[in-house]
């Protein structure tokens, strides 16, 4: 009985930049919710394992079904040309300064037409949520102290902070962004109130 053919890119070994995209394409498809996070684990346990091309295709098997071309010239969408490391940080990092500059002039529609187009499970996405649940919840707070100003005047100082602590920490946010610096909201750490944040799949570290 004669062998399947396999086509002779399927031996060649895997590189460095190659593995990487498997593991962010892995990543990208458990934020999707195709992946439980065992599975998960198991799929990046052959991708670090594997060594030749043939064993990074078994990481995917079942999730992806490679096109009759693909398959035919033995590649796969591990291999496929992305955009550099530098072009897709530095769009992210557009993104999520957006997200936050935005919001001075547009309220929550700017964040939230971030947070569209950002890549699912980027710090992009997550930086474009926190911007926009920042601006909800100091809108809240800027509405509450007009009220209570209204019941005895002093209490619309809380109106004041709070729409000073808003304009302060999007533009500290903005700029954060922008120099792709990572940043954590000092003030919603205090708040457990969230919109569209929700917790980022577990970090891969290996």
């Amino acid at each position: 009985m004669t062998p399947a053919y396999e086509h002779p890119s399927l031996n060649l070994l895997v590189s460095d930049e190659q593995r990487d995209r498997a593991v962010d394409w892995l990543q990208r498809a458990y934020a999707d919710g195709r992946l439980t996070e065992v599975e998960l684990d198991q799929r990046l346990d052959q991708v670090f394992a594997a060594r030749t091309r043939k064993d990074l295709n078994l990481a995917f098997y079942g999730l992806v079904q490679p096109t009759a071309t693909s398959q035919a010239l033995g590649t796969h969408p591990a291999y496929a040309p992305l955009v550099s490391a530098q072009a897709r940080d530095g769009a992210g990092r557009g993104i999520a300064a957006f997200s936050y500059f935005s919001a001075l002039f547009t309220w929550i529609f700017g964040p939230l037409i971030g947070y569209l187009v950002a890549p699912m499970g980027s710090e992009a996405k997550r930086q474009a949520a926190s911007a926009f649940d920042f601006t909800l919840i100091s809108t809240g707070g800027i509405i509450a102290g007009g009220i209570l100003s209204e019941i005895w005047s002093p209490l619309g100082i809380i109106a004041g902070i709070s729409a000073l602590a808003w304009f302060l920490l999007i533009i500290v946010g903005g700029a954060k962004a922008a120099a792709g610096e990572p940043w954590e909201n000092p003030l919603m750490k205090l708040v457990p109130i969230r919109i569209l944040s929700k917790p980022e799949p577990r970090a891969i570290g290996r």
